[in-house]
């Protein structure tokens, strides 16, 4: 164990020379340290941290990462004699990685991989825990339900009411926090089909409000990725450079636009079962949290070679995390309930028939087209998928020629056109359906209908935001914790250490 800490602080006493000098020589010297804390760090884990739900873990995974990401782009600076206030930020960033590595490795050893309190745990956490133990309840009728479920309220009451911003929303809140009262009012009632009553009624109620709030958050999905286009840094750095008028209200909407990949990203960690999956999440949002701070400033430097310089190395991070953001987003996401949430937005704008709003719907296509255009997505599709993909292409290209043609067109070509589309991706919907179902096995006894409301997928117990991935690009299953490390060793060495 003392060997884990004269390597973690031989790694800080680097960064501090980093500080005042670096070059490729010193970056060498510090990538060779960290990799032997990683080696040494995967053969004590096990002894660490047999059980792996453990923030301490999760903090460790994450740092890794985080170190993995960012020494490319110190290296970047380096060669290309970037300004030090390039090479710092990226310097401050790996002093954080190595001072939490020092405060997480220190708590393992002294906490014994002490389990995660309820307190601790988050809003999504605590949804399936109550439906957990609201399952056990029923089954058993014991009294075993009755803390988790409180905590579950409290939580509720902190992290999820505040969020009640809209009339249906603000009922199912209402109707969920009266049943939590209702079921704890009445715990002492001897009646045991009563007390199965009120449990069926608070299941129903966390199912409702868990319903719409992946509706919600499918929806937030295509206004994030979209924004992200409307809002990307080469139209921030052209507005900011161009003095344009709309610079500020453009910064603006990148601003909010960070705000929701923040909550994207926080729900699929949450959603993910995948320890991979949330670890490279959770460094994409460390990445993108980092880069917010800064990256307009760097638009808004005095114009120069040495900012240039700095802006560019920033915007090339941000876009290289967005991508992974993005592609593993895509990847974790159920296609099906992807679809049925665009076409019930779609439907919606066929009835409105407002152009704005017809302009937006028809750019959220672009999510879908995304979305199938990454392998592990494109791969499920069978021939019959691949050729309604196809149609589905064609036919959104015709439908944004449409709504963007300058002149006024008779609103009922604008119709059908939307019409055809609906159709042709409902078909794909319920042909990647019926794929997935024949590959599973699935009896028709378990089917829903491929047209019932879904969202992310979580299949241990009810429809969400993560599907069951297999053989995918980001998602890999870990056979143990020291796989993950062995992964990051691996980035260590393939894309760090460079010589001399």
């Amino acid at each position: 164990m003392n060997a884990l800490f004269i390597q973690l602080n031989a790694c800080s006493e680097l960064i501090a020379e980093g500080s005042r000098s670096m070059n490729i020589g010193w970056l060498n010297e510090f990538c060779a340290n960290f990799l032997d804390f990683a080696t040494n760090l995967k053969a004590q884990l096990p002894e660490l941290a047999p059980c792996g739900d453990n923030i301490d873990v999760e903090t460790i995974f994450l740092c890794l990462h985080q170190v993995v990401c960012c020494i490319p782009h110190l290296e970047k600076g380096i060669r290309l004699d970037a300004s030090q206030m390039t090479k710092h930020h990226f310097l401050d960033r790996l002093d954080w990685c190595i001072r939490r590595l020092l405060i997480s490795v220190t708590q393992l050893e002294t906490s014994h991989n002490a389990e995660k309190c309820l307190e601790d745990t988050s809003f999504v956490e605590l949804m399936d825990l109550a439906l957990e133990r609201l399952d056990a309840y029923m089954e058993k009728l014991t009294e075993g339900s009755s803390n988790s479920i409180h905590i579950f309220e409290e939580s509720f009451l902190e992290d999820s009411y505040p969020l009640a911003n809209k009339k249906a929303l603000s009922a199912l809140c209402e109707t969920l926090l009266g049943e939590c009262a209702t079921f704890h009012e009445k715990e002492g009632d001897p009646n045991r089909g009563h007390r199965k009553l009120e449990a069926l009624s608070l299941e129903r109620a966390l199912y409702a409000l868990e319903s719409y709030l992946n509706e919600a958050l499918l929806h937030l999905l295509f206004v994030g990725l979209i924004e992200f286009e409307n809002t990307s840094v080469a139209k921030l750095k052209e507005a900011v450079q161009s003095g344009s008028s709309t610079a500020h209200e453009l910064i603006g909407s990148f601003d909010t636009n960070m705000d929701r990949i923040q909550q994207i990203g926080v729900l699929a960690i949450a959603f993910s079962q995948n320890i991979k999956t949330k670890t490279v999440v959770r460094s994409c949002l460390a990445s993108l949290e980092s880069l917010d701070a800064c990256i307009v400033p760097a638009l808004q430097l005095p114009e120069s070679l040495t900012s240039a310089l700095h802006a560019k190395i920033l915007e090339d991070h941000f876009n290289e995390e967005m991508s992974i953001f993005r592609n593993i987003i895509h990847e974790i996401t159920d296609s099906c309930s992807l679809i049925n949430n665009y076409l019930d937005m779609l439907a919606e704008s066929i009835q409105m028939l407002d152009k704005n709003q017809l302009l937006l719907i028809v750019q959220m296509g672009n999510v879908l087209v995304d979305h199938f255009q990454l392998p592990a997505n494109y791969s499920v599709l069978g021939d019959d998928g691949k050729r309604v993909y196809k149609d589905f292409i064609l036919i959104l290209r015709e439908c944004k020629a449409v709504v963007n043609l300058a002149f006024s067109i008779d609103p009922k070509r604008i119709a059908k056109r939307l019409k055809m589309l609906y159709s042709v991706l409902a078909k794909l919907r319920n042909s990647i359906c019926k794929d997935t179902l024949e590959d599973n096995s699935i009896s028709s006894k378990d089917l829903e209908p491929c047209g019932s409301r879904s969202t992310f997928i979580r299949k241990s117990r009810s429809e969400s935001f993560v599907k069951n991935c297999k053989n995918s690009t980001y998602t890999q299953d870990m056979v143990s914790k020291g796989d993950l490390i062995s992964f990051q060793i691996t980035e260590i060495l393939n894309s760090s250490i460079n010589p001399l």
